[in-house]
């Protein structure tokens, strides 16, 4: 009954239709929690789901800014360029890429990302769930081709590839294992007072920075106001300025072109969006009820952070979408309006639809279907359970949501396993709650 009441007293908190609606619909919208800060005050607050603001959730794509942070950073400690070539940290590498070009995805490797339906012909995919998870997330990507036609730092593709590999060169700089392991602790998490977060890794310790971390609401809010704050945490700078002017500035290859399969009207900066115009390009900004110097932060799901240090304006959303249903123009719109205390409802915009690459479909991927399923419910109910805490009914209907099939799942003490009536079985391992869980060979 308490439960109950709980999640009734925070609805109520929401004060206008518009946003309580742009929250909880349409169809397939699975909002867990909204925050709303202004000024350095919840304005308003919404938990759903079994989340409370004690309950972690998942970054999904949200991580690749903190990684950005943590490679901006390291270039200050380390004594190393942004410009550096990639192939000065893996030698192995042949394309001609710097760092700076794996912060603003214009790396040109052959990378696809689609995560709809079953795509097991996604690099993303295959990174996460299937070859990548035997020999490593930035070995995988390693492995991949050039595209032709176009060069580093000339474009812009949206890639998960360019964050992983430079987690990787991140290690090598760093060079001792335990620094490592520690580093976004020591850089960011500690210093931000954040208490209790999970950063997960690959099978050679590379911290899968593309999706992977883990944080209670009120700490993701620490992020927006990291942001706001132009990089500076209890007076010190946190964040190097250099970093903080690249973060509010579109990069040079979306000036140019975005390639087909990345969104063409997004302001991609170092690894976030602003909602800048592309001035080369005659884009307007993309989001029209947020304010320009907006640093946008998107993750698989619906997962949203927005952070505008002329407003002192921090909007986090997190959530567990099925499908693209979640409109972020109704939200933004609703939430200007609860902001500003017009609580008329405004004319509301569609949201620009961000088309995704499609891997080519062949006979051998097909094969891979079920492993992809095996494996993707092993590590995400591992997670699910052990990182967050939520119940067996609840993981399994959040992983069911992207499943065409559901296979068995065994838990036995830390370890999840699961399988169909014939065939191989996946397993999932819980390390502890400082590095999560992971695929096992």
């Amino acid at each position: 009954m308490k439960k109950i009441m709980y999640f009734i007293f925070l609805i109520c908190g929401v004060s206008t239709a518009q946003l309580r609606e742009s929250i909880t619909g349409p169809q397939g919208v699975h909002t867990d929690v909204v925050l709303i800060e202004k000024d350095g005050q919840i304005m308003e607050q919404y938990f759903n789901r079994e989340y409370t603001e004690y309950t972690p959730h998942l970054s999904w794509s949200m991580a690749k800014t903190i990684s950005g942070f943590l490679i901006a950073q390291a270039s200050e400690e380390y004594k190393f360029s942004l410009n550096d070539a990639v192939s000065k940290y893996i030698p192995e590498f042949k394309g001609t890429a710097r760092i700076i070009d794996l912060l603003q995805m214009s790396s040109n490797i052959n990378f696809t990302e689609d995560y709809f339906g079953i795509p097991v012909s996604s690099d993303v995919v295959k990174m996460l769930y299937l070859d990548g998870a035997e020999i490593g997330a930035s070995e995988y990507v390693k492995r991949l081709p050039l595209r032709t036609g176009t060069n580093a730092g000339e474009h812009f593709f949206y890639s998960s590839g360019d964050t992983n590999l430079l987690m990787e060169i991140l290690k090598k700089i760093i060079n001792n294992d335990t620094t490592y392991e520690n580093y976004p602790w020591k850089k960011i998490f500690k210093p931000l007072g954040i208490e209790q977060a999970t950063f997960e890794r690959d099978q050679k310790n590379v911290f899968i920075g593309s999706s992977y971390i883990y944080m209670k609401p009120r700490d993701y809010l620490k992020i927006g106001q990291l942001i706001i704050a132009d990089g500076k945490w209890n007076g010190k700078q946190l964040i190097p300025e250099f970093y903080i002017k690249l973060l509010h500035t579109v990069a040079p290859g979306v000036e140019k072109q975005a390639l087909s399969g990345s969104s063409s009207t997004r302001a991609y900066s170092v690894h976030a969006t602003t909602n800048l115009p592309i001035v080369n390009r005659k884009i307007k900004s993309e989001y029209q009820d947020l304010p320009p110097d907006a640093i946008v932060l998107l993750g698989h799901q619906g997962q949203l952070l927005v952070a505008s240090p002329s407003k002192k304006l921090v909007i986090l959303r997190l959530a567990t979408d099925k499908g693209s249903k979640f409109n972020r123009n109704t939200f933004f719109n609703a939430v200007k309006n609860r902001v500003s205390g017009d609580d008329k409802d405004a004319p509301l915009k569609e949201a620009a639809v961000e088309n995704n690459s499609k891997g080519s479909l062949n006979l051998r991927d097909l094969f891979k279907v079920p492993a992809l399923i095996r494996r993707y419910t092993a590590k995400e109910y591992c997670s699910c359970r052990f990182v967050v805490g939520r119940s067996h009914e609840a993981c399994f209907a959040d992983i069911a949501l992207t499943m065409p099939m559901m296979p068995q799942i065994n838990l036995e003490s830390k370890k999840v396993t699961t399988k169909f009536f014939i065939g191989d079985a996946a397993a999932a391992e819980f390390t502890g709650q400082k590095f999560g869980c992971r695929l096992l060979n």
